[in-house]
């Protein structure tokens, strides 16, 4: 019988800042997302989450009066990228081949959702909001997935050697 070897995570730096950036993508998903999904007055919130919120949204009112579109979106973010952030994370630590496929599916999700996310923050939102730090604040929800394609491009992402067992 044969298995595969996978280097571990701790040798695959490429990985490593990877799982480290999804880690931080699911707690936005999994924690901050739910604050505009369930629609919480981010003017009134005194918890450290909403107060940080209310901080972004000096720079993207949006969030204060937020439209049901970018709920919905949200809510996609929350109850099915934050999950899938957590099967990345376990997939690439353990360097499972079989991530690849959805973390492709993935990465075209993804990428559309913040494009037509930047789309209307230009369209519509450019006289209230900070461009500048919309984009810097969310641009890595954008590249860092891309990276993800680019890392899962090949057939075999880990590249596992086959030992015998």
């Amino acid at each position: 019988m044969q298995a595969r070897a996978v280097l571990p995570l701790s040798q695959r730096r490429l990985d490593l800042v990877l799982v480290a950036w999804f880690s931080v993508f699911a707690f936005t998903s999994l924690v901050m997302e739910m604050y505009i999904v369930f629609d919480v007055d981010l003017r009134a919130a005194t918890d450290p989450f909403g107060r940080a919120w209310r901080f972004y949204a000096q720079w993207d009112p949006l969030f204060l009066d937020t439209p049901l579109w970018l709920r919905i979106m949200c809510g996609i973010d929350g109850f099915v990228f934050g999950p899938f952030y957590l099967v990345l994370i376990w997939a690439f630590v353990r360097g499972h081949a079989w991530i690849r496929i959805p973390a492709l599916l993935y990465v075209s999700a993804i990428v559309y959702s913040t494009l037509v996310y930047f789309g209307y923050e230009f369209a519509a939102e450019r006289e209230r909001a900070n461009l500048a730090m919309v984009v810097l604040i969310n641009v890595p929800y954008t590249i860092v997935p891309l990276l993800l394609g680019w890392r899962v491009r090949a057939r075999d992402p880990f590249g596992g050697r086959a030992v015998l067992g």
